[in-house]
């Protein structure tokens, strides 16, 4: 069995680029994506404080099957994003890049985000996230699993999102808002392949944080327009109207 300290190494890679669906036809508007991760707590939050110290948080890895994007118009089809696509949130690396879907001519009012396994590299193969840290107290916690789900992303509450394609969404997601600090100071740590003083998060030794992280993972992340294509989240990126989608509770 792989020891945890090598295994670490080697997910420190990069996935090999895969192939996307994504292509714009000319002549159609289409429309951009980007995810990353945001330090800032999502807009509206109430417990803004309850978030992870930004130097304590090692990978932050998630793979996507899919990227469907959902048309207002039933009768219209959906667009479909390829994967499998590696986010990794701890260095904001996307690969293959989010390609560009063309818009309906009722536009889109939803974007689903499916996890899926990795085929590759071997370390990696089989699990949709790796989500790995430190602790206050500089104990590890390591989330590595295959786990499913799918991230909604929806719209505001009176906001229709724009079918111009003239600017690029910014979808943010916050690692560092999936687990508080207090409920990893409750956790009592355990051994993992000979390594003390692990946390390591599954559905069966700690369910109740698994299950944490895998509600908040869309829950705590925010859609924005790029108002001025610099592919960064700024002040004005945060207010008013470029504030366009807020992820479900749950990736059931």
């Amino acid at each position: 069995m792989t020891s945890l300290p090598k295994l670490l190494v080697v997910l420190g890679g990069v996935l090999p680029s895969c192939s996307s669906t994504g292509v714009g036809n000319p002549g159609v508007a289409t429309q951009s994506l980007s995810i990353s991760s945001d330090s800032e707590p999502e807009p509206g939050a109430t417990d803004a404080t309850e978030q992870l110290d930004p130097t304590n948080v090692r990978h932050a890895m998630l793979v996507f099957g899919k990227i469907r994007y959902l048309p207002c118009d039933a009768a219209e089809d959906d667009a479909v994003v390829a994967g499998p696509i590696l986010v990794d949130l701890a260095t904001n690396r996307v690969e293959p890049e989010i390609g560009a879907v063309d818009i309906p001519s009722h536009g889109f009012c939803g974007i689903d985000a499916t996890l899926a396994p990795a085929t590759a590299p071997p370390a990696m193969a089989g699990r949709s996230m790796f989500f790995s840290g430190l602790r206050s107290d500089g104990t590890l916690f390591l989330l590595f699993a295959d786990m499913p789900g799918t991230l909604r992303m929806r719209p505001l509450d009176g906001i229709t999102w724009p079918a111009d394609g003239n600017r690029d969404w910014l979808w943010k997601l916050r690692p560092r808002r999936w687990l508080t600090p207090t409920e990893l100071d409750a956790a009592t740590a355990a051994t993992l392949n000979g390594v003390d003083q692990v946390i390591p998060i599954d559905v069966n030794r700690y369910p109740v944080l698994y299950e944490a992280i895998r509600n908040r993972l869309a829950r705590r992340s925010s859609l924005h327009v790029d108002l001025n294509d610099n592919h960064r989240l700024d002040a004005d990126e945060r207010l008013g109207e470029a504030v366009i989608g807020q992820g479900l509770d749950s990736i059931e």
